[in-house]
């Protein structure tokens, strides 16, 4: 049983989805979401690797369903 608990919270850790948007000005910036139970550590994580030069964080939106992390990447 805890095999299956572990195998879970693993393959949760991993869960963050990154879309490019536009923000109100037009410029471009990049919205990770990840699971509510998980902490934002996460999406910084997805964060990184969708900006390889680094980021900066734009806002962080603890959500009831999911948090919300927009970055505008560094070129």
């Amino acid at each position: 049983m805890r095999a299956f608990l572990a195998a879970d919270f693993v393959a949760l850790a991993g869960c963050s989805t990154a879309t490019r948007i536009s923000d109100e000005h037009g410029d471009a910036i990049v919205m990770v979401q990840c699971g509510s139970g998980l902490s934002f550590s996460i999406c910084y994580d997805r964060a990184a690797k969708e900006c390889p030069n680094g980021y900066r964080t734009v806002s962080e939106e603890p959500g009831f369903n999911r948090k919300t992390l927009k970055v505008e990447c560094k070129r």
